[in-house]
């Protein structure tokens, strides 16, 4: 997605640097996706470190959070009426919540 993003910079696409809002929408599921990337890496890390399980539950909430967020931006982004996101903003709460219910799952299940 960096990749993508830069090459639309250095070719001064107009379709993305006219639109600011898209250019936020896609910086958005560029950061999201890519922090995401790492809650999910530190994740499996301490989850090995320490062995525990991790519910099956939040694992898969953690996962389709983790897609579903950067996803929600990235396709509202593509297609905007003028002036407001697109209808996959609304992907973004829904993982918001996924993600809090995996990390909250998470923390309380391995408290010692």
């Amino acid at each position: 997605m960096g990749l993508l993003l830069e090459t639309l910079l250095a070719y001064k696409a107009p379709a993305y640097l006219g639109d600011l809002q898209r250019r936020e929408l896609f910086r958005l599921a560029h950061a999201h996706g890519t922090l995401l990337g790492v809650v999910l890496v530190l994740t499996a890390v301490w989850a090995r470190g320490r062995a525990a399980s991790l519910s099956r539950p939040a694992l898969l909430a953690l996962r389709a959070g983790s897609v579903s967020m950067p996803l929600g931006f990235l396709l509202a982004g593509i297609w905007h009426p003028e002036g407001d996101p697109g209808w996959a903003i609304w992907l973004v709460p829904g993982a918001a919540l996924l993600l809090i219910f995996a990390l909250a799952s998470i923390v309380f299940s391995n408290r010692s």
